[in-house]
């Protein structure tokens, strides 16, 4: 059930964020796994249990094969592993030699010392490659303070899926493949209104569906509702000086609350509580009309349930299109996935790092776009020279919408990676979770909610922001990857 926040006092709410912070971030449910003496031909990786480790599981046979290195490979629930990797961490425990990081965790795994910057890896590494990944995914996923910390192993941005036998049944013209000034977010609603109170195939049609559950879920599908329209959630970040002066009152927000709230109008009932795998699904049985989200959803919709191997009703039916943009906005996409790092305390970090080049590179991450079993479920890449690959694109066709979308990304204007951030994020799920259902004004609840962003930010030391700032651009990564690149 949504919580009303209207009726929760600050201090009550700061109690819940914290409690959230907590489970999220240093919780004990799950205690690190002190490693025993092991074998120097091993390594041991952690990994959370997302569409790609079913494909990199898969080809870790190979790579035992080729190195005699014994692959210890195991997989957690998101939270499980957020929380068994900050245990280890504050026990310094040598818990894995290779992880799986979020985009969200690289600021304060980095700054804590916990992983180790992987640039000089790369610098002495002759054949990583660097430069064919691209520079948007390695800038929002990968880079802190001018280092590398982590490779990508699956890279997700967001775009549109919609039914293209019902768009014919009904005459709605397809969506552009490329952003347009003409696919707007205003086209967007008014192309699902047009299939309100239809029926087709005998069933209701809900014009499309969304994430409701807080406080991850919804954040990440309404955030990339918000940069399109160019919110930010702070003065200045990433861009420097840093000044984390929340900004959730500027008309942006407030005008993409009221576009969610109608999308959530025009969806099942019970997106309310939706997950992410949840959204993805019910298209997937094929009452729905059309729907943004990550781009693993390209793939993940032609099984029904997540990742069961049995075909959707949707398979073959259904097509991609470009994210619709603001009037007068340029366009940002959300992106974000999943990287490997390696842990400080890790007493193998070579061994750690051959793994690493190995499963993020070219060869790899095409062996598991091409494992046919699952119906062909990963198609999530950070290297460029992966979507202009012909075997690759006869399976999955939408590579060239998906790459624009890439092309166009920017992870730390969305969802900004700062330290603190899961606290912050936990506010905004609740009160955007409550938004849909109630009444309240959104700028009531807006200002509310920038006002509860404060005081955690104050309560963090980051209001004044008393660190040194980091002038973090795209062309600064780019510098970096052509420096490191050189040999």
């Amino acid at each position: 059930m949504p919580i009303d926040i209207a009726n929760i006092s600050r201090r009550n709410m700061l109690k819940t964020v914290s409690a959230a912070a907590l489970v999220a971030g240093v919780g004990t449910l799950s205690a690190p796994r002190r490693a025993a003496a092991q074998d120097a031909n091993s390594v041991r990786v952690l990994s959370v249990e997302d569409p790609f480790f079913f494909a990199m599981k898969a080809m870790v046979p190979e790579y035992e094969k080729e190195t005699g290195i014994k692959v210890e490979l195991e997989s957690l629930s998101y939270d499980a592993l957020q929380s068994r990797l900050v245990s280890s961490f504050v026990a310094k425990t040598s818990d894995a030699d290779v992880i799986v990081v979020d985009q969200m965790w690289l600021g304060q795994y980095l700054d804590n010392g916990w992983i180790v910057s992987l640039s000089d890896f790369i610098a002495k590494d002759g054949d990583i490659d660097l430069s064919d990944f691209i520079p948007e995914v390695l800038y929002s996923c990968n880079m802190w303070r001018g280092q590398i910390g982590t490779l990508p192993i699956a890279a997700y941005a967001q775009g549109v899926m919609y039914r293209k036998d019902m768009f014919d049944e009904f005459g709605l013209a397809a969506p552009p493949t490329q952003t347009s000034e003409d696919w707007t977010w205003t086209k967007y609603v008014e192309t699902l209104q047009s299939l309100e109170g239809k029926s087709f195939g005998g069933q209701p049609v809900f014009p499309t569906v969304v994430c409701g559950s807080q406080p991850s879920p919804i954040v990440h599908m309404f955030t990339q509702l918000s940069v399109s329209h160019g919110a930010n959630w702070f003065k200045s970040f990433p861009a420097a000086p840093w000044d984390f002066a929340p900004q959730l009152t500027d008309q942006a927000w407030i005008k993409s609350v009221d576009i969610y709230r109608q999308l959530y109008k025009l969806s099942p009932p019970e997106a309310i509580n939706y997950v992410w795998f949840d959204a993805g699904t019910r298209f997937a049985k094929g009452d729905v009309g059309m729907f943004y989200w990550w781009t693993p959803y390209f793939y993940l919709i032609k099984n029904s349930g997540y990742m069961t191997g049995k075909k959707s009703d949707v398979m073959g039916k259904y097509a991609t299109a470009a994210l619709p943009k603001a009037e007068g906005v340029p366009q940002t996409v959300s992106v974000g996935g999943y990287s490997l790092g390696i842990p400080s305390s890790s007493e193998r970090q070579d061994a750690g790092f051959a793994f690493i080049k190995w499963a993020t590179s070219k060869a790899t991450q095409k062996k598991m776009a091409l494992w046919p079993d699952l119906n062909y479920q990963f198609s999530d890449f950070a290297r460029a020279s992966l979507y202009q690959d012909k075997e690759v694109k006869a399976v999955y066709p939408y590579l060239d919408v998906q790459y624009a979308m890439m092309k166009q990304g920017n992870g730390k204007i969305t969802r900004p990676p700062v330290p603190g951030y899961t606290a912050i994020e936990s506010v905004l799920g609740l009160t955007l979770n409550q938004l849909l259902t109630g009444t309240e004004d959104p700028k009531t609840a807006l200002e509310r909610t920038n006002s509860l962003f404060e005081s955690i930010l104050k309560g963090n030391l980051m209001i004044p922001y008393q660190k040194e700032s980091f002038a973090d651009s795209l062309d600064g990564a780019k510098a970096l990857i052509g420096k490191l690149g050189k040999k």
